[in-house]
């Protein structure tokens, strides 16, 4: 195996545990919502991926309107 396949799954792997510990603190740090959906469990996981999601699929719709073909320069 390559060193640097090795090293891709070891921060692929660490990036997990981070993710994973920081939803697990959840349930014992107290946090002050301004709203009520703010206080759910993992709301700002949820919302950080659906923001992710969005960021990334609009930018692939607007890449099929900004794209230019292959020999535009030419």
């Amino acid at each position: 195996m390559p060193a640097r396949s090795k090293t891709v799954k070891t921060l692929i792997l660490s990036l997990y545990v981070i993710c994973a510990a920081l939803l697990l603190i959840e349930f014992f740090y107290h946090r002050h919502g301004h709203f009520d959906f703010e206080l759910w469990f993992g709301f700002y996981a949820g919302f950080g991926l659906l923001a992710y999601l969005a960021i990334v699929l609009s930018a692939k719709q607007l890449r099929k309107w900004l794209q230019r073909s292959e020999n535009y320069y030419d």
